[in-house]
C-alpha cells in the first residue's frame, strides 16, 4: 500500500513539495503535538488517555455531520437521545485501543510517508489536479483542524487500517456460500391467501367476578401507574422578554428603509410566446395578427400546446433572455410584440395580463419589525437574565419567587410522567422543551437544584421537582371495566386461534383452501411475488417468514397484518434467480460478506485487546456531559 501511494505522487516539484511538507512535520514535532493540557482525562485506555476535549470536539463534529445530513440543526438532545454521546465514546475507545497495541507493536509511518498521503488526496488539490496548499489550509480550517493535527489524524489512520487488514488479508469466500447468500436474498414465492374473519366466532361472553380478579392478578403489571412528578417550570424565552423592550419608531423607520426590498412584491406579466424558424416567418405570423388572425390560432397552426407557448406569471429577473424580458415588460396587457430575436429563436410575446409592483407600506409591517427587533434585543437581554436567575437561585429563591421578581412565566405541572402524559394518558403540552426538561426532572429529586435546559430558542428553561407518586397498582375497582374488555379479547383471539389451528389442519388433510374459504364466505386471494424482507397489507412480516419456511404446496398458519385475524396461507410457486458466480450480483454479495466478516473480526480484535489492556472512564465527568452513568 504505502509503495502504491508513493507511486501516486511524480515529478520533480511534487518531490520538493513533498520534501518540504515532511520537512515541516519535523519542525512541527508531529509526535507531541497533543502534549498540551487538553483538561481533565475522561477515558484511560492503558497508555492511552482521552481527554475531555477531545470527546467533546469529536461528539460536536458528529452532531454537525447529522445536521448537514438531515438538512436541519440536530440538538444536543437529539442526539443524545439516538445514542449519538455513546457511539463517539466507544468509537474513540476503540481507536485508543488499537492505538495502543500500535506502540506495543512499535508500528510506525514516516513523515515523508505522510507527506506523500496529503499530497495525492484529491481534496487537496487544484482543477489542474495540482496539490493546492491554500485551499488544504482552508479546508482543514473550515473543519476545525489545524496542519499538525490533521497530519497526526492521517498516521493514526494508516496506522489503524494496517493492523485491520492484517487480521483479514487473504479471506475468501467459497462461491458455494454466495450462491446460499443470493437464494436466500433474492428467492420469491406467491401464496394463496385465506384470510379468517373476525365474525367466524361468537363475541365472548363477560368474564364472572372470579375470572376478573384472576386476570387482575395474572396480570397486575399491565394495571401499574408509572411514577409521576409535579414539577415548576421556568421559562425564560426571547419572546418572554421581548415585549418589556422598547423599541422606538426612529428604529423601527430604519430598519424599514433598510429593509424595503423585504415588503416589495415585484411586477409579474403573464407571458405567451410563439418561436420560429426565421424573422420573415415571425413577420408574416405579426402581420396576420394585425389584419385580425388570433395570437393562439397561429400558436395552434404550428402544432403548440399550452405548455409550449406559456411562459407563466414571471418577474423580469426571471427571464433569461433579456431581449425577451426587456420587451415583454414594456408591452401593455393584451399587445402582441414585433419579432424579436432572442438568444436561442425569434419569437412573438404577448402579455395577457399584468400585475403592478406593490410595496408593503410601514405601518402594514410596522408590528413585524417591532416584533423582530425585539427578539433580536431579546437574545442579549437573556444572557443577563440567565446569570440573575442564577443568582436568585443560589440565594435561595425559589422559582416562583423568581418569576415574580422578573416577571418571567411559571408553569405548576401536577403530575406528568417520564413519557410526558399525565394520569388521564394525554400528552401535557405546556413543557417547554420537554424531552430535556423531563429528563432533567425523573434524574433528579425534591430539593435539588438542577442546572437550566437549553431551548432552541436560545433560551432556558428551569425546573424544579415539589411532589413525586411512585409507581402503583391500580386498584381493582378502577381497571374492572378495562378487565373485562381485555378478556373478552383474549377468549375471542384464543378461539379464533383455535379455529385457524382446525382449518389449517383440514387444509392439510386434502381439503382446498378456496372450499374452506367458501364456508365463511371469504375471498381466496393470490398473492404477486413475496422475498423475505417483504410485507403487505395482508401479510405480517411473521406471515413472509412462515411462507418461507413452508416447501411448495404445503400450508403455513399466522397472525393478519392488522393483527385482528389470522391467515391460512398455501405456497403457490417458488422463484429462485439464475446463479452466476461471475456476475454483478455475486461480487456485491462477496464484497458485503468480506466487509462484514472484516469488521467481525476486528470487533472481537478490539474486544479482546479492551480485556487485557483496561478501560477506565472518569463517571463524573461523563456524568457532567450527559447527565447519566456511562
Amino acid at each position: 500500500m504505502l509503495s502504491a501511494m508513493r507511486d501516486n505522487v511524480g515529478g520533480w516539484v511534487a518531490k520538493i513539495f513533498i520534501g518540504l511538507l515532511a520537512l515541516s512535520f519535523a519542525v512541527w514535532g508531529i509526535s507531541d503535538i497533543f502534549s498540551t493540557d487538553r483538561g481533565s482525562t475522561l477515558v484511560v485506555v492503558g497508555d492511552q488517555e482521552i481527554s475531555y476535549t477531545e470527546y467533546e470536539f469529536e461528539f460536536q463534529q458528529r452532531v454537525q455531520q447529522l445536521s448537514r445530513q438531515f438538512g436541519q440543526p440536530v440538538s444536543l438532545d437529539l442526539a443524545r437521545s439516538l445514542g449519538i454521546h455513546r457511539q463517539v465514546l466507544a468509537d474513540m475507545i476503540n481507536n485508543a485501543v488499537i492505538d495502543n497495541q500500535v506502540e506495543a507493536l512499535k508500528l510506525a509511518i514516516s513523515d515523508d510517508t505522510i507527506a506523500q498521503r496529503i499530497a495525492a488526496d484529491p481534496r487537496f488539490h487544484d482543477s489542474q489536479g495540482r496539490f493546492d496548499a491554500t485551499g488544504f489550509r482552508q479546508l482543514l480550517a473550515a473543519n476545525g483542524m489545524t496542519e499538525q493535527s490533521f497530519a497526526q489524524l492521517e498516521r493514526e489512520t494508516i496506522l489503524r487500517t494496517e493492523i485491520a487488514g492484517a487480521l483479514s488479508g487473504g479471506l475468501h469466500i467459497p462461491d458455494a456460500l454466495i450462491e446460499a447468500m443470493a437464494r436466500q436474498r433474492d428467492e420469491s414465492r406467491t401464496v394463496s391467501i385465506f384470510t379468517l374473519p373476525a365474525t367466524a366466532i361468537s363475541e365472548a361472553s363477560d368474564p364472572t367476578d372470579e375470572e376478573q380478579l384472576a386476570y387482575y392478578e395474572e396480570n397486575k403489571r399491565s394495571f401499574t401507574a408509572p411514577e409521576y412528578r409535579t414539577l415548576v417550570v421556568l421559562r425564560l424565552e426571547p419572546e418572554d422578554v421581548a415585549e418589556s423592550l422598547s423599541v422606538s419608531e426612529e428604529e423601527v423607520r430604519q430598519i424599514y428603509d433598510q429593509r424595503i426590498s423585504d415588503y416589495t412584491t415585484a411586477e409579474t406579466r403573464d407571458v405567451q410566446q410563439i418561436s420560429f424558424q426565421s424573422l420573415d416567418e415571425a413577420q408574416e405570423a405579426r402581420d396576420r395578427i394585425t389584419a385580425g388572425s388570433d395570437f393562439l390560432a397561429i400558436a395552434e397552426e404550428k402544432g403548440l400546446n399550452p405548455v409550449d407557448y406559456s411562459l407563466g406569471q414571471l418577474e423580469y429577473r426571471e427571464i433569461a433572455d433579456q431581449a425577451i424580458a426587456d420587451t415583454a415588460f414594456t408591452l401593455d396587457a393584451g399587445a402582441v410584440s414585433q419579432p424579436i430575436e432572442g438568444r436561442l429563436a425569434i419569437v412573438l410575446l404577448r402579455v395577457v395580463a399584468i400585475e403592478p409592483e406593490t410595496v408593503r407600506t410601514f405601518e402594514e409591517v410596522r408590528p413585524e419589525i417591532e416584533s423582530r427587533l425585539g427578539l433580536e434585543r431579546a437574545q442579549e437581554e437573556i444572557l443577563n437574565l440567565h446569570d440573575a436567575v442564577e443568582d436568585a437561585r443560589a440565594e435561595g429563591a425559589t422559582l416562583d419567587e423568581i418569576g415574580d421578581q422578573f416577571d418571567l412565566p411559571v408553569n405548576v405541572v401536577d403530575a406528568v410522567d417520564q413519557s410526558g402524559r399525565d394520569p388521564q394518558d394525554n400528552v401535557v403540552e405546556n413543557i417547554t422543551a420537554a424531552s430535556a426538561v423531563l429528563r432533567v426532572a425523573f434524574e433528579s429529586d425534591i430539593g435539588i437544584e438542577n442546572d437550566p435546559v437549553d431551548t432552541e430558542q436560545e433560551g432556558f428553561v428551569w425546573v424544579d421537582v415539589i411532589e413525586i407518586t411512585p409507581p402503583a397498582i391500580r386498584p381493582f375497582e378502577e381497571v374492572s371495566a378495562e378487565i373485562v374488555e381485555l378478556w373478552k379479547d383474549q377468549q375471542s383471539g384464543a378461539a379464533l386461534l383455535e379455529l385457524a389451528q382446525e382449518l389449517l389442519e383440514r387444509a392439510r388433510g386434502g381439503i382446498p383452501l378456496d372450499v374452506l374459504a367458501e364456508e365463511y364466505t371469504a375471498e381466496l386471494v393470490s398473492s404477486d411475488p413475496v422475498t423475505r424482507t417483504d410485507t403487505t397489507e395482508t401479510l405480517s412480516a411473521t406471515a413472509v417468514s412462515n411462507l418461507f419456511r413452508t416447501p411448495l404446496d404445503a400450508f403455513t398458519l399466522a397472525q393478519s397484518a392488522d393483527g385482528e385475524t389470522f391467515v391460512i396461507l398455501q405456497v403457490t410457486s417458488v422463484e429462485a434467480p439464475e446463479f452466476d458466480a461471475e456476475g454483478s450480483v455475486a461480487a456485491s454479495l462477496r464484497e458485503e460478506l468480506i466487509s462484514d466478516m472484516n469488521e467481525d473480526f476486528l470487533d472481537q480484535y478490539v474486544s479482546g485487546l479492551q480485556s487485557s489492556i483496561g478501560i477506565e472512564i472518569n463517571e463524573d465527568i461523563w456524568q457532567q456531559l450527559h447527565g447519566e452513568q456511562s
